[in-house]
């Protein structure tokens, strides 16, 4: 865990899976708490570690 919380986005973090409906927000789920957020949303995370490579997006077209 990082020693000194900063703020961060969810998009950068090597634990979220990412998906986005129509062309709203990217949604991330954290691969360790489970929750989501918007993925561009600047926050405090103790867990988060930075994804080396693009985040992969899974684009979705409906709602159900």
């Amino acid at each position: 865990m990082a020693q000194n919380p900063e703020f961060v986005q969810c998009i950068q973090c090597k634990w979220a899976t990412y998906k986005q409906w129509f062309n709203n927000p990217v949604v991330a789920t954290c691969g360790i708490r489970g929750d989501k957020q918007v993925a561009a949303t600047k926050r405090i995370c103790r867990e988060y570690r930075e994804r080396l490579g693009a985040p992969q997006i899974e684009h979705l077209d409906s709602y159900d």
